[in-house]
C-alpha cells in the first residue's frame, strides 16, 4: 500500500472535479476550434479548423509557462474546497508531473525569444521554479517550504511520481504528499510540432489525437483517513523495447506484464478490474491496446467482461497529466459508488517506451451503493 487519497482538485475542458466527473461519466465532451491554428488539406483552397478540449476561460489569453500556472491555480483552488493547501507545512513534499518545455514548443524565459538550456534536466529545474513560483504568486499564498521534486517521463510521469512518494512516505521522508499534475497541447506552437509529426486528428487524418489540457491537485497521505477514502495499492513499471513512434507498434505484451503486476493474484470469485486506458486514438496506442485485450483474456476469460473507460474521449490528449485525470476520475466514481467495481488499474504508455500501471482501490469500503458485476 503506497497511500491513500486524501482529496483531489481538477482543471480541465469540462471544468473543476465534480463537473468533470458528472460530465464523464454521461460521456459528454466540449470541444472547440483551435485558436489561432488551422491546416490546409490537398485539394482544399480554405484552411480547415482542428478540434482540441480547451479549458476555456481559465487558460484564455495565456500561453506557455502561463498557460500552465493558469491550470495548475484552477486545480488548486478546486482542491482548496476539501482541504486547506495554503496551510501545508514544510513536512508535506510537492510531486510536480509536467511537461518538458521543449517537446511543448515553448520556453521558460518570460521572453519568448530566449533559449532554454540544452540538457533536460536544466530546462525542467528552470520550469518548476517558475511554475511553483508562479501558481502560489497567482494564488496569493506563502512561498512553498517543503521538497520538491520534477517528474517530466511523458505519460507515465503521474506513475513514476506516485512510486516516488509512496517510497517517501513509507521511509518518512515526508508526512503527506501533494501532487500537481498538469499539460497543455492547446497552443499553435505545440499543435504545429504535433502535425508535423502526423500525430494530430485533423478532418484528413482520422487516427490521430485530439489536443487537451489538464491540471490535477491530489494529496496522498500514509495515515487512512477518517472519511472513506481511495487507496494508492502498488505501482508496476516497465519499459517496452518497441516505443510509440517506431515503425512497429508495441505488441502489448509489456504492458500486460505491468497490468498483472500491478493487480496481484485475481481471487477465484474477484470481476476484473476496471481499466482506465490513457489509448487516444493514436493508431499505434490503438494496435498496442488491441494485443494488451488478446494477451489478458489469454491469461484470465475475466477480463473480457471487465469495463474499460477512456478519458480522451471527453477531455482529449493530456500527456503527462493523463495518469491524474484518469486517477482523479476513478477517486469520484468509487466515493460516488457508481465504479462498477472496488478495484481499477490506470494505464499508461509513454512515448518513449515506459509503460506504467497503478492499481487502485476502495479496501473494505461498505458503501451500499457500490454496485459490484
Amino acid at each position: 500500500m503506497l497511500g491513500w487519497v486524501q482529496a483531489v482538485g481538477m482543471a480541465s475542458s469540462l471544468g473543476a472535479l465534480v463537473p468533470a466527473s458528472a460530465a464523464f461519466r454521461a460521456g459528454m465532451s466540449w470541444p472547440s476550434a483551435a485558436p489561432d491554428f488551422e491546416v490546409f488539406l490537398k485539394g482544399d483552397e480554405a484552411p480547415s479548423s482542428v478540434t482540441v478540449h480547451a479549458a476555456g476561460e481559465a487558460t484564455l489569453g495565456f500561453s506557455g509557462v502561463g498557460r500552465l500556472v493558469a491550470l495548475l491555480a484552477e486545480a488548486l483552488v478546486d482542491l482548496g474546497t476539501r482541504v486547506d493547501v495554503a496551510a501545508l507545512g514544510p513536512g508535506v513534499g510537492l510531486y510536480l508531473v509536467l511537461p518538458d518545455p521543449e517537446a511543448r514548443g515553448f520556453t521558460t524565459g518570460k521572453d519568448p525569444s530566449e533559449e532554454d538550456p540544452d540538457d533536460a534536466r536544466e530546462r525542467i529545474g528552470l520550469l518548476v521554479d517558475r511554475l511553483v513560483k508562479g501558481t502560489w504568486q497567482a494564488l496569493g499564498w506563502p512561498a512553498w517550504r517543503g521538497p520538491v521534486r520534477a517528474f517530466p517521463t511523458g505519460n507515465v510521469a503521474f506513475a513514476q511520481a506516485l512510486a516516488a512518494a509512496g517510497e517517501d512516505l513509507r521511509t518518512s521522508k515526508v508526512e503527506r504528499a501533494l501532487f500537481c499534475a498538469v499539460d497543455s497541447f492547446i497552443s499553435p506552437e505545440t499543435l504545429t510540432l504535433l502535425h508535423q509529426q502526423q500525430r494530430l486528428k485533423t478532418p484528413g487524418r482520422p487516427t490521430g489525437l485530439m489536443a487537451g489540457e489538464a491540471a490535477v491537485a491530489l494529496l496522498l497521505t500514509r495515515e487512512e483517513p477518517a472519511e472513506p477514502s481511495m487507496a494508492v495499492v502498488r505501482v508496476a513499471q516497465g519499459r517496452d523495447v518497441a516505443p510509440l513512434d517506431g515503425e512497429q507498434p508495441p505488441d502489448g505484451q509489456e504492458l500486460a506484464r505491468q497490468v498483472l503486476a500491478a493487480l496481484g493474484p485475481l481471487g477465484q470469485d474477484a470481476p476484473a478490474p476496471l481499466m482506465v486506458s490513457d489509448h487516444d486514438g493514436q493508431y499505434a496506442r490503438a494496435f498496442e491496446w488491441g494485443m494488451l485485450q488478446v494477451r489478458l483474456r489469454e491469461t484470465d476469460a475475466r477480463f473480457e467482461r471487465g469495463a474499460v473507460w477512456m478519458p480522451a474521449k471527453s477531455f482529449g490528449h493530456t500527456g503527462v497529466a493523463s495518469g491524474a485525470v484518469a486517477t482523479a476520475l476513478v477517486s469520484r466514481a468509487l466515493a460516488r459508488g457508481y465504479a462498477p467495481t472496488s478495484s481499477v488499474l490506470v494505464l499508461s504508455s509513454a512515448e518513449a517506451g515506459e509503460r506504467a500501471v497503478i492499481h487502485l482501490t476502495a479496501p473494505g469500503r461498505s458503501n451500499p451503493r457500490l454496485r459490484r458485476p
